[in-house]
């Protein structure tokens, strides 16, 4: 259950940008932009194309919403525009044209002292390199699991894959991911997570 956006407020909310509220449609866009963006990111691999990518499926996703079901969350819907609007786009690349390497689009947490901070910025950093060193697939689908909190059911909506192939992928990216950071810190991983 998402806490932080309650069913109740969502569908309120949902009713409200279907109606074409400028406000209701720029507080959708507040609440997914970051994890829409950081899902193109993964799939394109270069901020130009991700932002392009994330302003095309909030257009899709607003001209279409009255076709959503709620049978899934918003954000599950969503989500895998972004990821198809993504794959679109990397089609349509030049061939030779190889996407640059990126850090993670997560905001640094606030509220926290300095120390706390300067850990937090590490961690990040750090992951933001070792999932860099992972395919892209396997590093989306670690970013849906654990930034999107996205479940497994829900990622393989948006992937369009059965549950037994988002399950396998998911354990191998996470060795993948201990893997890389092994590599990058030897012996100060475990304090990472």
């Amino acid at each position: 259950m998402d806490f932080l956006h309650p069913p109740a407020a969502e569908d309120l909310l949902l009713r409200q940008a279907g109606q074409g509220q400028p406000q209701a449609l720029a507080q959708l866009v507040r609440r997914y932009q970051a994890l829409a963006y950081t899902v193109a990111l993964r799939v394109v691999g270069n901020p130009q194309d991700a932002e392009e990518v994330v302003q095309d499926a909030f257009l899709k996703a607003f001209a279409a919403l009255a076709q959503f079901q709620r049978a899934a969350k918003f954000s599950t819907w969503l989500y895998r525009i972004v990821y198809n609007t993504a794959l679109t786009k990397t089609r349509s690349r030049v061939p030779g044209d190889r996407p640059q390497p990126f850090e993670t689009a997560l905001e640094p947490a606030t509220g926290a002292d300095g120390w706390e901070a300067v850990r937090r910025a590490d961690q990040r950093k750090y992951l933001a390199l070792a999932l860099a060193r992972l395919p892209p697939e396997d590093a989306l689908v670690l970013t849906l699991h654990y930034l999107a909190e996205q479940s497994i059911a829900e990622i393989c909506v948006i992937l369009g894959k059965k549950t037994s192939a988002v399950k396998m992928q998911l354990l191998r990216s996470r060795k993948q991911l201990e893997q890389a950071l092994t590599q990058l810190l030897p012996t100060e991983f475990q304090h990472l997570l």
